[in-house]
């Protein structure tokens, strides 16, 4: 049990004794200003002596009635004070993971944590910040800029995490009332040296390099499409290419689709005051049955900008998700995939998913640019390709906005009838627009009673040749 025994020798100082718990640890007890210490003086193995005991417990006794404070408690907060770069990001990620307001995304955390690898790499993360050098910095940052954007990232991530704790650490230090320990970020440096590329800048070398690369209307959005509808064939990539082209026909984020369960799966709300987490104003989801305002539509929950976002869904992707439900259904089962996981219409190809959903279509991407043969797309691009669409297509200004989920007051997951009605026009057109680029995907998603277009032989896709096991570039 855990006890102590006081020192009631004349050389001790009052309340000093030694606390049996396990091991054996020396402490020393006061009352100051109507409160009760009890600072550790140290392990009982540390010291040579009792008497060395003593003496060290006779100093915390006078700290503590001169300051009226814990002398270990203090120390510990002075310790705390020697801001790392690795305290500085472990305070700031913490406050955005917990804010009340727009928690962080995961992908928000996975980029801080790839900041910090690389700063572990260079040596720099446990270094504290005040003993850092504007000369330094400079050299860092123009030794690395090879990979500029990727190099301003982690930089900018830094500036926001340590003017965070500076910030901070001034309402904790104005509570305490003493002076701050941290007043100053030696990286705004880079800020203040106009280190980091303007907007114009960006958009110039983006031009230049054609860092973005949405598929042109006019040029590789068919040859995407139809490379793409034959992939699905092959290789067990029909859940890979269901997910491409829906991001594409629906111009959503990559992480907006992907956790999307069967809306008719869901309760409405929770039952019987429960709290169920999955319901369908909390649970990213597709409904294909006609619900009375919005009819068929997509709903996706807390994206990016922290809003609900909810879009139509226009007459070929319902085609579209009617074949992913019956296949997505008999993947989980020939998986093996439990109940919950059977819900998404994305399953993941492996049973042992942490998400039990689709997540990467990375390679599979690749595959298909490669068939096509243009040099770079991402996941990303096809957001971009489809507001390229709509741009063609004259689409209002507030129907892009509505359309992109851009953070505007204007945008919503709930919508009057006419306003949804509106939505739901422009969809179809956009939808017709892109599609009618790949005749063959087309003639296979629309419905019976449309005339077919002239369509030329469905691509054939290009053996797979045998993995290197070396990761692509």
């Amino acid at each position: 049990d855990d006890y102590i025994i006081w020192d009631s020798h004349r050389d001790a100082p009052p309340g000093f004794g030694i606390r049996i718990a396990g091991k054996k640890t020396y402490v020393i007890r006061r009352k100051v200003l109507g409160r009760s210490m009890m600072p550790k003086v140290g392990n009982f193995a540390d010291f040579s002596s009792i008497d060395e005991a003593r003496r060290r417990a006779a100093v915390l006794a006078l700290k503590m009635t001169d300051t009226g404070k814990n002398p270990n408690a203090e120390a510990r907060k002075i310790a705390a004070s020697e801001f790392t770069l690795r305290i500085a990001f472990e305070n700031y990620r913490t406050h955005l993971r917990t804010r009340t307001q727009k928690p962080a995304k995961l992908e928000t955390l996975r980029v801080i944590d790839r900041c910090v690898r690389k700063f572990e790499s260079w040596v720099w993360i446990d270094c504290k910040i005040k003993d850092f050098s504007t000369a330094e910095i400079i050299k860092k940052f123009d030794d690395n800029n090879e990979m500029t954007t990727s190099n301003e990232q982690r930089f900018r991530w830094v500036i926001a995490a340590i003017n965070w704790n500076v910030d901070r650490e001034k309402f904790d230090a104005n509570g305490e009332n003493r002076q701050p320990l941290l007043t100053f970020n030696p990286f705004e440096i880079l800020v203040h040296d106009r280190k980091f590329r303007n907007q114009a800048q960006l958009d110039k070398e983006r031009e230049e390099k054609s860092a973005r690369n949405p598929l042109g209307p006019s040029t590789t959005l068919g040859p995407f499409l139809e490379a793409a509808w034959s992939k699905k064939n092959s290789n067990d990539n029909e859940t890979g290419v269901h997910y491409l082209i829906l991001m594409l026909l629906w111009g959503c984020r990559k992480s907006e689709h992907a956790p999307c369960v069967w809306g008719e799966l869901l309760p409405e709300s929770a039952q019987n005051g429960s709290d169920a987490p999955e319901t369908k104003r909390n649970t990213s989801h597709v409904c294909l049955e006609s619900d009375p305002l919005y009819g068929s539509y997509v709903y996706f929950h807390n994206t990016k900008n922290g809003r609900n976002h909810r879009l139509p869904i226009a007459t070929m992707a319902l085609e579209l998700l009617k074949r992913r439900q019956t296949s997505a259904a008999e993947e989980a089962l020939r998986r093996g995939f439990s109940s919950k996981a059977r819900m998404f219409v994305f399953p993941a190809k492996n049973r042992t998913s942490k998400t039990g959903h689709y997540t990467d279509a990375t390679d599979l991407l690749h595959r298909i640019r490669d068939e096509i043969g243009i040099s770079k797309i991402t996941r990303h691009d096809l957001r971009r390709s489809f507001g390229a669409v709509m741009t063609s297509v004259d689409a209002p200004e507030a129907i892009k906005r509505a359309f992109l989920n851009h953070s505007s007051p204007n945008v919503t997951a709930d919508y009057t009838k006419a306003e949804w009605g509106q939505l739901r026009q422009w969809m179809e057109r956009i939808e017709q627009a892109i599609l009618l680029k790949a005749p063959n995907v087309y003639n296979s998603l629309k419905p019976v009673e449309w005339p077919p277009l002239v369509a030329l032989a469905p691509h054939v896709c290009t053996p797979i040749k045998p993995r290197s096991g070396r990761p692509r570039k």
